[in-house]
């Protein structure tokens, strides 16, 4: 399973994402400008992919919005 949380206020750039100890990034996606993403309802930047969940600090700290897991 991968958790996908999409950068809302920016585009995911060296420091604009979380780096847990345990839980390394999977895969990082910049969009090529802010688009709507309707899996959250909103406009994002891009999204960064991990092998397990974020804590809600993170995800609010880093103004990500969470998207549905999926395998």
């Amino acid at each position: 399973m991968k958790y996908r949380y999409y950068s809302t206020q920016r585009p995911v750039t060296p420091g604009a994402y979380p780096k847990p100890k345990n839980n390394p990034v999977m895969l990082i996606h910049n969009f090529s400008s802010r688009e709507y993403v309707p899996e959250i309802g909103r406009q994002a930047w891009g999204y960064v992919e991990y092998d397990r969940p974020l804590e809600n600090e993170d995800i609010d700290g880093y103004e990500l919005a969470p998207a549905a897991f999926f395998s």
